[in-house]
């Protein structure tokens, strides 16, 4: 099964008040979100590589964030952060990508090698006939939630179940 990946745009305060008190994951239900089961997909087409991706690759925090806090109530035993400042520069880079181009490569990707190479599993989701559009319109969301937490001046907290 696909794990889901949640992202919920938060304050400063917010992500300080998460790393002081971690189980207050579960009560944030911010109105600025994105849920993906294409996480991993999203992150290989970005980097090149599955989670969490290559540290040295400017888009990898994108999906897996910068800073893990642990959490004992979460499944993954974590969550991760992406502070403000960051968020603005992850965004500027996500916002100069070629979002048709990216749906050419995952046309031209062989579905079976990477869900049995690269463990990604959310592919046998869709056929790849529909893998383009899928994964096109899953970085557009993303994309524009990036935006939105810029423009709001926040950061964003992410974590896998």
């Amino acid at each position: 099964m696909a794990p889901s990946t949640w992202m919920q745009a938060v304050s400063d305060e917010e992500i300080r008040a998460l790393r002081r008190a971690p189980a207050g994951i579960h009560e944030l239900d911010k109105p600025n979100f994105y849920l993906t089961h294409f996480g991993g997909a999203l992150n290989y087409f970005l980097t090149g590589q599955t989670w969490p991706g290559p540290e040295h690759h400017e888009l990898w925090p994108v999906i897996g964030g910068t800073d893990s806090t642990p959490c004992a109530t979460l499944e993954n035993g974590s969550f991760s952060v992406i502070w403000p400042p960051r968020v603005v520069e992850l965004a500027t880079l996500l916002g100069g990508l070629d979002v048709t181009a990216v749906g050419i490569a995952v046309g031209r990707a062989d579905f079976a090698d990477l869900v049995d190479e690269h463990e990604l599993y959310e592919l046998e989701l869709i056929t790849p006939e529909e893998g383009p559009e899928t994964i096109r319109t899953e970085l557009e969301r993303l994309i524009d939630f990036y935006s939105a937490a810029v423009d709001s001046g926040l950061g964003i907290v992410m974590y896998d179940s």
